[in-house]
């Protein structure tokens, strides 16, 4: 049953919630060990005091802050526009604001800045890092209606930092799972990764194929199924960095759709499943939370992580002025929601 224009505001709001506050619940975490993390209570319940120290409670890092730049951009630009998302991404690191990017993502925001097309400033082939993934939230709420643009600009979102087809692939997934989110279908596992594979296909069809396969892994025991998953794509040296997520994007995306799918009613156990994946559990726990709030809405993200991830009124002001734009308000009224909600 199709929702109503509420409705899907609603889950505007909810899918960039949901990011930032896995974002802001795996920030404190990021890097730590799987098996440290396997002692710690209620990694789901609240957000970790000061987090790495001088950060305040419910920071979330440079994953949001793509995320809020890229809607910023489409909002003002009511398409998504490459020239302007790359000058609202370098935006960020000329004002010194970028919380803890990698390396590859300075390197770019560095050719940008020095006047690089952003057709060809982004990391090279073989660069795979999760980075890619928080801006195609905002391919995905955009081309919710139009899903035939949608592999195409998510593609558009993922070059300007990365080059390798893989990168564009994991966007226009992820950028589909939250836009069948606003569908309003009530769809099987297969069927819904389906989709995902179809969009990814038009740029990885070994992802494709990955993205099909994973409903199988829904029957497995959990920890069986995690440890599979963080193998998936990623060369033999990488995975001995670490024994939690690698920095790669296809065990980052498939672990968090698959936490979605295997706890898609309880936003706060499915956070916590990979959470304890460690490593790059971060930007995981933010896909997952992201495809659970465009499928759930703002009610199933629990009100302390609703009202404590840091910004909260600017992250849902900033989903108004995405979802305001897209349904044609004139440009001064969708620049202008956030300042009446101030009022």
């Amino acid at each position: 049953m199709p929702l109503t224009p509420s409705e899907i505001q609603d889950r505007f709001r909810a899918s960039i919630l949901g990011f930032a506050v896995g974002d802001a619940l795996g920030f404190p975490l990021r890097g730590v060990p799987a098996s440290s993390l396997s002692r710690l209570p209620a990694l789901a319940e609240d957000f970790a005091p000061r987090p790495r120290g001088r950060f305040a409670k419910g920071q979330f890092t440079d994953d949001t802050q793509l995320l809020l730049a890229a809607a910023e951009s489409v909002a003002q630009e009511r398409r998504i526009e490459g020239r302007s998302v790359a000058a609202h991404f370098a935006w960020l690191w000329q004002e010194g604001v970028v919380l803890h990017p990698p390396p590859r993502l300075s390197e770019t925001a560095e050719r940008l800045l020095r006047g690089a097309p952003w057709m060809s400033a982004g990391a090279p082939m073989g660069a795979k890092d999760p980075a890619v993934l928080s801006r195609s939230v905002v391919a995905g709420l955009w081309h919710h209606a139009r899903p035939a643009r949608l592999p195409h600009d998510a593609a558009v979102l993922a070059v300007i930092t990365h080059k390798d087809p893989t990168c564009a692939a994991a966007s226009a997934a992820m950028a589909k799972a939250v836009s069948l989110g606003l569908s309003g279908e009530q769809l099987a596992p297969a069927d819904f990764c389906q989709r995902l594979s179809a969009a990814a296909s038009e740029s990885d069809l070994g992802l494709a194929e990955e993205l099909r396969y994973l409903p199988r892994v829904l029957g497995w025991e959990v920890e069986r199924a995690l440890a599979q998953l963080r193998k998936v794509g990623v060369p033999a040296s990488e995975l001995h960095e670490t024994d939690g997520l690698p920095a790669h994007v296809v065990p980052v995306l498939l672990t968090g759709l698959y936490a979605a799918l295997k706890v898609p009613h309880d936003f706060r156990e499915a956070l916590t499943l990979v959470l304890r994946c460690g490593g790059e559990a971060d930007v995981a726990a933010a896909c997952s939370g992201a495809v659970l709030g465009s499928q759930l809405g703002s009610d199933a993200i629990p009100a302390r992580l609703r009202r404590n991830v840091l910004y909260a009124d600017h992250l849902v002001r900033t989903s108004d002025r995405l979802f305001h734009a897209l349904n044609g308000a004139p440009a001064e009224v969708a620049a202008q929601v956030g300042v009446r909600r101030r009022g």
